[in-house]
């Protein structure tokens, strides 16, 4: 029964993963609840810290100085001999838990934050000993921390050098690689020791380097792969052949924030892709003709029958509907957002509805509406009856209002809706948003959450009255 309780408590506590000050609160009840909790407690931090600048100074010194604890201390060992004196606050007694072993992210981003603010400027020899403390810091990792699986990469470092590296290396999951810091030679060494990576995200890639090449080459079965772009000019053709040969495994792709400097040739070995994110939102000036015909060229090769989630940004429509239409009308969520407009936008917006709409089993949609095709979004609520949630956007202020969106909702919206969020540039009149939640509430349907986002270009199209209206149906539960 005791061994059932703990299972119960680990379960319960697993829920508040997200949630510091529940968890906090549970480590101080009890013995059991501490020893269950603190595990726990300690991966929310290691997720947390990953940018450590979110957070104030005296919390991130607070856990720097719990880390310090576990630092070699003895007489003979290099901080104390360099006069390095850790921790700054020192605990009365030793710490009761090997806090360094519930580590499973490690973010090379708060190791320096801790070195610079256990070392101000003020340390005589500062620079000397942050040098000292930084290296015992990263030796302290690699040894302790058995159960990290993520690694940031965001230094020069050659940290494949240094004492249990390779181990340490050789045992992750995932890895971010910010480009501007890591060289073709380090992905060449690490491509030697990492061969278990399931998830790699490559930030700020501004070069078609042999070395990425080759780490990407040497992953057995890479599954998530984003990639974040910053060189316009530069044409990846080895990244493109890599991940052709890889794409059969993947199952997550991002590239941004320019998609049209690589060649879409892997596109039709996506076979088991469930997770697409196409972000074009710095490319539209540099988009061509061609490019988006080359695009076109491989989806009509392709088929992505275990597709759950799309997104697109600054994407010709046609392109949107071709991966779409390849998905099998599988897709439980899609997110379209400001794709590239043309002079026939009412029309193309009418076939991406047309065509969303064969989705049956889509929960949650994101799109741009134009407000021409309004009864065109009717076969959407009509046909796709699992929808959730809805955002949707538009591009100019409506005029006089834009209360027959509410009127469609309300008419043909499916019973599961649970969420529906839009800009202020849909501009509901304070008449047309009453009736709308009558006519809700005189349907007995499920209290409905009711978010509106602010847009600068329409700042007067939301007003106090209209918060009223929404804090009057709130309170009589029809909004939740």
């Amino acid at each position: 029964m005791a061994q059932l309780v703990g299972d119960i408590l680990l379960s319960i506590f697993t829920e508040l993963h997200d949630d510091f000050t529940s968890l906090h609160s549970c480590v101080l009840v009890n013995t059991s609840w501490c020893h269950i909790a603190i595990p726990l407690l300690w991966k929310y931090i290691s997720d947390a810290y990953e940018y450590p600048f979110n957070h104030e100074i005296e919390s991130r010194e607070k856990l720097y100085n719990v880390i310090a604890h576990f630092l070699p201390n003895n007489p003979d060992d290099p901080l104390p001999r360099n006069n390095i004196i850790l921790p700054l606050n020192k605990f009365q007694k030793s710490p009761i838990f090997k806090y360094m072993n519930f580590f499973t992210r490690i973010s090379t981003i708060w190791i320096e934050d801790m070195v610079q603010l256990t070392i101000n400027d003020k340390v005589k020899k500062s620079k000397h000993k942050r040098k000292i403390l930084k290296l015992e810091i990263y030796k302290l990792i690699f040894s302790r921390c058995n159960n990290a699986k993520y690694f940031h990469w965001n230094t020069y470092k050659k940290l494949y050098h240094y004492p249990n590296a390779k181990t340490f290396f050789s045992n992750l999951r995932s890895i971010v690689f910010d480009f501007k810091v890591v060289t073709s030679k380090t992905l060449f060494k690490l491509a030697d020791i990492c061969r278990n990576i399931t998830n790699l995200e490559i930030n700020e890639c501004d070069e078609d380097v042999p070395g990425l090449v080759s780490f990407i080459k040497m992953q057995k079965n890479l599954q998530s792969l984003c990639i974040k772009f910053v060189d316009i000019e530069e044409k990846y053709t080895l990244l493109s052949n890599v991940i052709k040969k890889k794409a059969t495994t993947l199952k997550k792709l991002i590239i941004e924030p320019i998609i049209i400097l690589i060649s879409p040739i892997f596109i039709p070995s996506l076979t088991n892709i469930q997770y697409l994110a196409l972000n074009n939102e710095f490319g539209e000036l540099y988009e061509s003709v061609e490019k988006w015909r080359e695009w076109e060229h491989y989806l009509n090769m392709s088929s992505f029958p275990n597709l759950q989630y799309l997104e697109t940004l600054y994407i010709p429509s046609d392109i949107t509907c071709l991966i779409i239409e390849k998905s099998g009308m599988n897709i439980s969520e899609i997110k379209i957002n400001h794709y590239l407009e043309s002079n026939d936008y009412q029309y193309k917006n009418k076939k991406l509805i047309k065509v969303i709409s064969s989705c049956q089993k889509l929960i949650r949609l994101t799109m741009n509406v134009d407000q021409k095709n309004l009864n065109e979004m009717s076969t959407i609520f009509s046909n796709c009856k699992k929808l959730e949630k809805i955002y949707l956007t538009t591009n100019v202020i409506i005029l006089p209002n834009g209360d027959e969106l509410l009127k469609v909702l309300s008419k043909v919206s499916p019973i599961t809706l649970q969420e529906f969020s839009f800009v202020d540039k849909w501009n509901f009149s304070l008449k047309g948003l009453e009736e709308f939640f009558e006519n809700w509430k005189s349907k007995n349907r499920f209290p409905i959450k009711f978010i509106h986002h602010y847009d600068e270009w329409a700042y007067y199209s939301w007003t106090e009255n209209h918060d009223k209206i929404l804090e009057k149906y709130k309170n009589e539960g029809v909004i939740r």
